[in-house]
Formats: C-alpha cells, sequence, structure tokens
C-alpha cells in the first residue's frame, strides 16, 4: 500500500513538472509572439523612413539589425514551439500509457476476484456435500448456516473488488480532461477515438451489474448455482474487457510507429 502511494506520489510530480514545461513554453511563445509583432511595426516605421528620403543609411543600418533580430526570433519561435508541441504530445501519451495501466490492473484485480469467489462457491459445495447422509433436520440447519456463512464471504469479496472503480474511473477523467485540453492535437483524437472515451461507460466494469444473485448491501442465501451463474457470468465480462484493452494496446502500438 505505502508502495502503491509512493509511486502515485512520484507519478503525481513528473505530471506537475511536464505540465509545468508545457506552461514555461506557452508563456514564452507569447513573449517572442508580442516581440515579432514589436519588429514588425518597427520594420515598418524604418521602411516609411525610407521612403521619406531620410538619413538612409543609418535606417538601412538599423533596419538589417531589426531584421538580424526578427531571424533570431522566428528560430527562437520555431524550437519553442516545437518544444510544446512534443511536450504536449508526451503529456497525452504518458496520461494514455497510466489510463491502460490503471486499467490492466484493475482487469487483474477482477480476475483474482473471481479465482476467491470459486473459491468460495468450491468451499460451500464441498461443505454441503459432507453433510449430505446427516439426518435431516440437522442436515437442513447446518446446510442453512453454510450457506449464510459463504453468502456473506462472497458478497464481501464482491464489495472489496468493486472499489477499484474509484481509481479507473479518477483515470478516465484524467485523461479526458488533458485529451480535451490538446484537442488540436492529431494524436489526441486518434486517442479518442481508439479508446472511445466519448461512449466510455462505467458499467462495464461495475462487479454487481454482472453478479446479478449478488445485489450489493443484500444478505440473500446464494446457493452454488447461483454463485456459479455470477462467477460465469463476470468471468465473461473479464474477457470482453480483456479483448477491448488487447485491441487498444494494438491499436496505440501501431499509433506510435507512424
Amino acid at each position: 500500500m505505502q508502495l502503491t502511494r509512493a509511486l502515485q506520489i512520484k507519478e503525481d510530480k513528473i505530471n506537475e513538472l511536464e505540465q509545468r514545461l508545457i506552461n514555461l513554453d506557452q508563456e514564452r511563445i507569447k513573449k517572442l509572439q508580442d516581440k515579432r509583432k514589436e519588429l514588425s511595426e518597427i520594420d515598418k516605421e524604418l521602411l516609411n523612413k525610407l521612403t521619406s528620403g531620410k538619413n538612409t543609411k543609418e535606417i538601412h543600418k538599423e533596419k538589417e539589425a531589426k531584421h538580424k533580430e526578427m531571424n533570431d526570433l522566428q528560430q527562437e519561435l520555431l524550437r519553442t514551439s516545437t518544444s510544446y508541441t512534443v511536450n504536449r504530445k508526451k503529456r497525452v501519451f504518458n496520461q494514455v500509457n497510466n489510463f491502460l495501466k490503471v486499467k490492466g490492473e484493475f482487469l487483474t484485480l477482477r480476475e483474482e476476484a473471481i479465482k476467491k469467489l470459486q473459491n468460495c462457491c468450491n468451499h460451500l459445495e464441498s461443505s454441503i456435500n459432507k453433510e449430505r447422509n446427516t439426518i435431516g433436520s440437522i442436515r437442513d440447519m447446518k446446510t442453512s448456516k453454510l450457506t449464510d456463512k459463504y453468502t456473506k464471504e462472497f458478497q464481501s469479496i464482491l464489495v472489496k473488488y468493486n472499489d477499484g472503480l474509484l481509481e479507473l474511473n479518477k483515470n478516465y477523467y484524467s485523461l479526458k480532461k488533458i485529451v480535451q485540453e490538446n484537442k488540436e492535437l492529431e494524436v489526441s483524437l486518434m486517442f479518442e477515438n481508439i479508446l472511445k472515451l466519448n461512449s466510455f461507460n462505467l458499467d462495464k466494469y461495475k462487479i454487481f451489474k454482472f453478479a446479478t444473485n449478488s445485489q450489493e448491501g443484500t444478505r440473500i442465501q446464494l446457493n452454488s448455482n447461483m454463485m456459479s451463474e455470477d462467477i460465469n457470468s463476470l468471468r465473461k465480462n473479464l474477457n470482453d474487457l480483456k479483448l477491448e484493452l488487447n485491441q487498444e494496446k494494438k491499436e496505440l502500438k501501431s499509433l506510435a510507429k507512424v
């Protein structure tokens, strides 16, 4: 937990520094553009002086100096603009990679949850099977207790592994925000389309949407068949999400080569 927190702090710091670089480039571009406008006005004034027949030697000398200054400024503006674009692209790329990383981690946790749910279901089934030869009323009482015990365990696992949604949702909105801030970049539109950001639906990840026998907060008894039904539904959902993630990674890998 501490390691995860430390990594998150490090990641947040990197994001902060990257954004600061972008902001500095943006400020510098604004200053250079203002200076270019100022030099352009001076150039017009010098041209007017030349046409009016004033001291042409001094004016030509000043005009040449301003042209050199303008050329130097244009070079710096080009370098800064390039840096600005590169850093913005990098920021978007990093956020995309972070989103996919969180999504992958979420699916790993979902897989872990399914294994634990399956173990819970198996334990319930084997425990009840052991009571088959017990006298009727005693067997029913023991079966009810076992079912109640494993129902609580099953549902507590579901609740625990539903928490990962918060992190996934947080990263989605962070990515969406950065893509919107850089929407004029061609890659932003590509990312938006590949990851289907405009149609992102958190319901696809909600564990209780697929664990239909186990409504959150309820304590109805679940038999092994009901548990298996939920597990199979969650497993199918997991496989669909894995395929989606692999396809996204494949398309993004192709994009990175362009």
